[in-house]
């Protein structure tokens, strides 16, 4: 079986902390019952380009970003591919997150059942909104940090992003501190003004 292992997100950036992880990409040719999928994320090579053929954002973030482990033919599947094709699909994936934010926010309001859950929706459709759209504009951002880091940065406190990335950590890899009420509820207060800045950076896209 042909196969390539590269490393791709945090760990390629340099954006190592405690609740990081290693994220590891297996490329393969057939069925590949010996590599765990909680550990890697498993693609067929088709698949790949496909993704590359779309532009999809994940094919931009693996040319952009990833490093090879290990080939079993010597080669560089990734590296061969070359550039992915234009991004075109970021006004519908934008309006996909702001579903994802809007819906996950009024649940968090009338509720907070599953707040922790809630909050990491809304950092994942934040994080991504902010991704596409630099993406879209020619300057792809990763980073989870990408809404503090795209222009204009979401002007939110400090505290309040630190609580959406621990509610993500926490939903996902069962890492971190548990959100406390007090917390919630902050963070609840300060996303209000996400739409609007959503709103801000789609209106830079040009019709």
């Amino acid at each position: 079986m042909n196969m390539h292992v590269y490393a791709f997100g945090s760990i390629c950036r340099g954006e190592i902390d405690l609740g990081s992880d290693v994220d590891l990409l297996a490329c393969v040719d057939g069925p590949a019952e010996q590599i765990d999928p909680e550990k890697y994320s498993v693609y067929r090579y088709e698949r790949i380009q496909a993704l590359w053929k779309e532009g999809n954002p994940f094919a931009w973030h693996l040319h952009l970003e990833s490093k090879l482990l290990f080939s079993t033919d010597g080669s560089d599947f990734l590296g061969d591919l070359g550039e992915p094709a234009r991004y075109r699909a970021a006004a519908s994936d934008c309006a996909k997150f702001k579903r994802l934010f809007d819906r996950s926010y009024q649940e968090l309001r009338q509720s907070s059942n599953s707040a922790t859950f809630h909050l990491s929706c809304m950092f994942l459709a934040i994080r991504n909104f902010a991704t596409c759209h630099s993406l879209s504009l020619g300057h792809p951002i990763f980073s989870r940090k990408s809404p503090l880091m795209v222009p204009p940065g979401l002007d939110i406190d400090p505290q309040a992003f630190s609580i959406l990335t621990r509610a993500r950590l926490l939903s996902t890899r069962g890492y971190g501190e548990n959100i406390m009420h007090e917390e919630i509820a902050a963070a609840t207060k300060a996303v209000a003004i996400v739409p609007r800045w959503m709103e801000a950076l789609r209106s830079q896209q040009s019709p």
